[in-house]
Parts: C-alpha cells; sequence; structure tokens
C-alpha cells in the first residue's frame, strides 16, 4: 500500500469527507423542499461528494443495509430499467428518452444508498436530518402564512387567499412532503412520549404536527387529507401496539376536534372535498380524474403485456378524449393521467405494473416482521401507496426526487425511530 493509500484510508482524512457527505445530504433534504430544481443541484453535489469519498477511502457498498433493504432498493432500480428498455417499442422515442432522463434519481438514489458506507451516521444525525424537512416546511408555512393575511388584509378575497393561491408549490406534492413531515414528527414524539425530561420538546412537536396539519388544509389537498387520515389512524393503531392507551384515546380525540375547528370556523377549506362527495352521491364523476382514468383504462385493453412504452400512448390517450368528446376539456398538453398504477400499466403493461406493485409493497411487508421491525417505513409507504394512486409522482422529478430519497432513508435508519426508554 502506497503512502498516499495510507494517509487516504487515515481516520482524519475520512473523517472529512464523511462530513462533507453529511453536509450534501442535509442540503438535498433542505432544496428539495424549497423547490425541486435546486434538489437536482443539491443531488449531483451530494452523487459527486460520494464518490471522491468511495474513491479516497476505498469502501463501496452500505453495511448497514439488511438483505431485504437491498432487494427493495434493487426493485426501484429494476422499476426504472422497465421504463428505460419500453422505449424501444415507444412510438416516440425521442420522447421516452427524455422522459427517461426524468426519472434518474430513480436509478441515482438507490444507488447511492447501495454504495456509500453510511455506516458512520448516528442516530442524531439521522434525526436531525428528518427535522431539517419539518423545519423547511414550518418556516415555509409561516412565510405562506404571513403572506396570506397581508393579502386579505389588503382586500383579496378569503378563497384565493388559500386553495392553490396559499403556496406556488403545486399542492399535492406539498401535501406529500408535509405527510412525510407529519410521521417524522409522530415517531420522534412517540420515542420519548413516556419520558417526563423531554415533556417540553414533546409539545414542541405536537404543535408543529398541528401547524403542518393546518398547511394541509389550508392548500385543499383531497388526496392529502384522505392520506392524513390514515396516518392518524395508523399512529393509533401503533400507540395500541405499544400498550401506550392513553395517546391511543387522546390522539384520535384531538385530531377529530382539531379538524372540526377548522370547519366551524372555516369551512371553505373542506370545499373541495365536500364537491366531490356530493358529485359522487348525485351519481356524477367525482373528479375529473375519472375522466381521464376511463380513458386510459380503455388504452390498456390493446397493450396489456407490455404497454405502449415509456411516453408512447399521449396521442392514444388524446384519441380517446376525441372518442368521449372530452377534447375541449383536456388539451394535448394536459395529459397527465394523476394515477401512479394506472399510468406504469399503460406505458409498461403489466410487466410495469408488478414491478411497480412489488417496489412499493415490498418494503411495507419485509418491515413488519420481527427481524426487520421498521415501522416508520411501514407508515410512510402506505402513505405514498396510497398518494400516487391520484398522482404521477414517478414522472414527475417533484415526486422523484422526494420519494427516493425517504425511501432508502427510511430504509437505511428507520430503525432509530424505534421508541427508547431515556
Amino acid at each position: 500500500m502506497t503512502v498516499q493509500q495510507k494517509k487516504a484510508q487515515s481516520p482524519a482524512n475520512l473523517k472529512w469527507y464523511e462530513t462533507l457527505e453529511l453536509v450534501s445530504m442535509a442540503l438535498y433534504i433542505i432544496s428539495v423542499a424549497i423547490h425541486w430544481r435546486l434538489g437536482i443541484w443539491a443531488l449531483a453535489l451530494l452523487i459527486l461528494v460520494a464518490i471522491v469519498k468511495m474513491v479516497a477511502s476505498h469502501k463501496v457498498g452500505n453495511p448497514i443495509l439488511t438483505k431485504a433493504s437491498r432487494i427493495c432498493l434493487l426493485s426501484m432500480v429494476l422499476y426504472f430499467l422497465v421504463y428505460f428498455i419500453s422505449i424501444h417499442y415507444s412510438s416516440s422515442p425521442l420522447g421516452g428518452i427524455t422522459a427517461s432522463g426524468k426519472k434518474i434519481p430513480l436509478l441515482v438514489l438507490p444507488l447511492f444508498f447501495l454504495l456509500s458506507d453510511l455506516s458512520y451516521i448516528r442516530r442524531k444525525n439521522v434525526f436531525t436530518m428528518g427535522l431539517l424537512l419539518a423545519l423547511v416546511l414550518t418556516i415555509r408555512f409561516c412565510i405562506m402564512m404571513a403572506q396570506a393575511v397581508l393579502n386579505y388584509v389588503s382586500g383579496t378575497p378569503f378563497a384565493q387567499v388559500i386553495h392553490f393561491h396559499f403556496d406556488p408549490m403545486h399542492y399535492n406534492y406539498l401535501a406529500l412532503y408535509i405527510l412525510t413531515a407529519i410521521i417524522i414528527l409522530s415517531f420522534e414524539a412517540i420515542r420519548h412520549w413516556d419520558s417526563p425530561r423531554w415533556r417540553i420538546w414533546r409539545w414542541t412537536l405536537v404543535v408543529d404536527i398541528m401547524m403542518l396539519i393546518e398547511n394541509i388544509l389550508m392548500v385543499c389537498s383531497r388526496s392529502g387529507l384522505l392520506t392524513l387520515l390514515m396516518i392518524a389512524a395508523a399512529t393509533t393503531g401503533y400507540f395500541i401496539l405499544l400498550k401506550k392507551y392513553r395517546p391511543a384515546i387522546i390522539v384520535p380525540i384531538a385530531f377529530v376536534l382539531f379538524l372540526g375547528l377548522n370547519y366551524i370556523t372555516m369551512p371553505r377549506l373542506f370545499s373541495r372535498a365536500q364537491d366531490t362527495i356530493e358529485e359522487m352521491e348525485a351519481g356524477e364523476d367525482g373528479d375529473v380524474r375519472q375522466d381521464i382514468w376511463e380513458c386510459a383504462w380503455e388504452l390498456v385493453d390493446d397493450h396489456q403485456t407490455i404497454g405502449y412504452g415509456n411516453d408512447g400512448y399521449w396521442m392514444e390517450l388524446y384519441k380517446q378524449y376525441v372518442k368521449h368528446d372530452l377534447q375541449n376539456c383536456y388539451k394535448k398538453d394536459k395529459l397527465n393521467i394523476h394515477n401512479q398504477y394506472l399510468e406504469t400499466f399503460v406505458a409498461t403493461g403489466a410487466v410495469g405494473l408488478i414491478v411497480l406493485l412489488f417496489m412499493v409493497g415490498l418494503p411495507a411487508v419485509l418491515s413488519v416482521t420481527r427481524r426487520n421491525w421498521n415501522p416508520i417505513m411501514v407508515l410512510f409507504t402506505l402513505s405514498y401507496a396510497l398518494w400516487i394512486f391520484f398522482e404521477e409522482a414517478f414522472s414527475r422529478q417533484m415526486g422523484l426526487l422526494f420519494i427516493c430519497w425517504w425511501y432508502g432513508f427510511f430504509l437505511s435508519f428507520g430503525h432509530y425511530y424505534l421508541p427508547t426508554k431515556d
């Protein structure tokens, strides 16, 4: 071994690279929460730092991952490859290449967690990175709330202050970010629930959770509200599993009272959900997505096995719009299917859908076993599995950059969120 190699492997030198990688990870989390375009640059920096660290340390591979976690991460890589291979039979190969380029996080982020040695990361580092997401979103909410109050005072109607106008980020994707932050804060609170010396910190987390829930209501995200209800039910069930019966009673009651107070004081926040329910009760389409889903489902009959190829179904979908006299409602540039499962089925057929279901379902199934017990991964998986029923999260980098990161993060470090006795 040369002198240079020994120097590269020295603890002090390696510590510097590890610190730089930790900073890059934190910067990535902050950047994505602010704007996904910043997240792209932060991802490039993170990958560059990880490569330099691997070369300098001569260490490749993440020893903290279990065999089950590695399989889950590889399934994400396989999902990317299915889309990439489908370019071969796509009616728009150039468009398929462009669409595959947008899906690069499906390849890069799982490989980062698989290849970069993250065994140096401690419990406090994990909690700090999780809390960073909640902190950025809380600051974002406070800024948007101050702006909304100023707009309302200056004469802007209340209906234009909230709804899609409250935050410039896409309301459903913002809801996904917030839901993940709520999950992190909830598990952090549960971890210290019985510790008297953490009482102030615990109530600080509860207040922050209430602020983030209010944020979901302010942007009127129906999918976010539905997923939030599931998280509240799952959290209650987790308290029961831990035999903490008092919070198991308090949490659902407090949640219902909080929603009820919002409904009484600001019923406008629930208008979209009410309109959908009323339309469905009247026998009408509860959402424009239903029209799109029906048109997309008709495409599946002709290409059930391998689909139309990556980016190859757009014109066929538009033909279905014309067939059902919907072309005036949904233009050629508005062909988002708004359902990741259905979009995958149309684009890559049954093969891609099976891979997607495997990628989504496997972590939840494996994480409930005694050997791989990882409840925060289970809840995160169930949350985004429900959420992507209403959005094409893996067709937009706003969703890819976020889901792929926390998918690998919770697989690697989710065990740190188990309750402690401190």
